[in-house]
């Protein structure tokens, strides 16, 4: 889903186009305005006003002339060089502006930093492997603006990616230029999704230098040192083990283990989908009684294709009814004792 342009980002490209015509146009000026001011002072065939030698000089950088050739000889060497010179900034910025076109179709690195000069506000994901990429399409999926760091471009993800519209900064995400280049200063958070711990920690505390209240999330593989790095550097850390875990219970057990996680730090909770099997003992009870007697919180009830959020807790629970329960891992044991 591609995000359109806002004000901010047109302004952003506008002073980035500055930036890239810098020389060719700074040329061009001092031409027109210091030979302007030249001219009104030392060509003596007709008075001039300061616009009119402006204007004079402008046209006489495409090889039209509006005025009489000077019989000054310091001033007949300008009728040479002028357009000469005049013709070479043009020439220049018109090849730079070809290539900025170029670059743009072709998706190619100029344009990408282009792109991020004009965001704010966005997150900076490091990292488009299959993590970064399912990443990056769930913020795209919440209309969250995104630019995106690698240093493999020639990945299927990356190319898609590209044709959803994404910028991606291709580097080394260590690297504080890099970073820069990706907007860092100006994101309000930053993604560190890289298979790498040790560049995905080193990255996060690089951004941390260029933002010092940048919100920072890392995917790290030890989970002890996911605890500690979030711990000793307020980063949220996220541990693939950990995460990884409810998806190997599920394979193995046939159950709807999804998610994993923890609210402060030290009791871990787990989201199953339990099924109502004919003859459970839990048939006829209401959600508030099962809640209450194992310890759970039912958070999603569904029967008859009718589902209910946060169901209420006088709803009788049947056979073939589904729930999606969240709670510590041996107390939906528990129930899904009682259940089967």
């Amino acid at each position: 889903m591609k995000r359109r342009p806002t004000l901010y980002a047109y302004w952003r490209f506008a002073l980035h186009l500055l930036r890239e015509f810098k020389w060719p146009l700074g040329v061009f000026a001092s031409l027109v305005l210091g030979c302007g001011l030249l001219l009104k002072l030392t060509y003596h065939a007709k008075a001039l006003s300061y616009p009119e030698a402006c204007h004079a000089i402008f046209i006489m950088t495409f090889f039209e002339q509006e005025l009489e050739f000077p019989r000054e000889w310091y001033l007949q060497p300008l009728w040479f060089i002028i357009p000469i010179v005049g013709l070479g900034a043009i020439a220049d910025s018109i090849v730079r502006l070809g290539y900025l076109v170029f670059a743009r179709k072709e998706k190619l690195q100029e344009w990408h930093v282009m792109q991020a000069e004009g965001m704010r506000n966005h997150v900076v994901v490091v990292g488009a492997g299959k993590v970064g990429y399912k990443i990056i399409k769930d913020l795209l999926a919440l209309h969250e603006p995104v630019v995106a760091v690698e240093r493999k471009m020639d990945s299927p993800l990356v190319s898609e990616l590209l044709d959803l519209g994404v910028p991606i900064i291709e580097g080394e995400c260590r690297l504080k230029k890099t970073l820069e280049l990706a907007g860092i200063a100006r994101a309000k958070a930053a993604i560190l999704a890289t298979d790498d711990d040790l560049a995905n920690l080193d990255a996060a505390l690089t951004a941390r230098e260029v933002k010092p209240d940048l919100r920072v999330v890392l995917r790290l593989f030890d989970e002890t040192l996911a605890t500690k790095v979030a711990g000793a550097f307020k980063m949220p850390a996220i541990s693939t083990s950990a995460t990884s875990a409810p998806a190997f219970i599920a394979a193995a057990t046939g159950k709807s283990v999804f998610a994993s996680f923890s609210l402060d730090g030290t009791q871990t909770l787990h989201v199953a989908d339990v099924c109502i099997e004919d003859g459970s003992p839990l048939t006829g009870r209401n959600v508030g009684d099962i809640q209450d007697r194992w310890g759970v919180n039912i958070v999603m009830h569904k029967r008859d294709g009718t589902t209910r959020v946060n169901p209420e807790h006088a709803l009788m629970v049947r056979a073939n009814d589904r729930m999606l329960v969240i709670g510590p891992i041996e107390k939906i044991a528990g129930l899904e004792r009682r259940v089967e």
